[in-house]
């Protein structure tokens, strides 16, 4: 993937509206997004799609995440459990 491809979807997942998801997001692309594959950048870029207030619910357990994003809200989250 082009590097200016990474940069629009660092700079989308750091400027979400939400500061939550920004910070859940922004942080984790910067981390993640240079080692990810093709598919799994797809699926990130799939997730930047979703309204705020849906990731964040899906991230404190307030409702079900999707199935096609549950391993990588997991690995979101773990990525913060492991920054703390």
């Amino acid at each position: 993937m082009e590097n200016i491809h990474f940069k629009k979807l660092i700079y989308n997942a750091n400027h979400r509206g939400m500061k939550e998801t920004d910070v859940l997001l922004g942080k984790f692309a910067s981390a993640h997004l240079s080692t990810m594959d093709d598919q799994s950048l797809l699926l990130f870029q799939q997730l930047l799609e979703e309204q705020d207030a849906d990731i964040l619910a899906w991230c404190v357990g307030q409702t079900t995440i999707p199935t096609h994003y549950h391993a990588l809200i997991v690995e979101i989250l773990a990525f913060h459990d492991q920054e703390s």
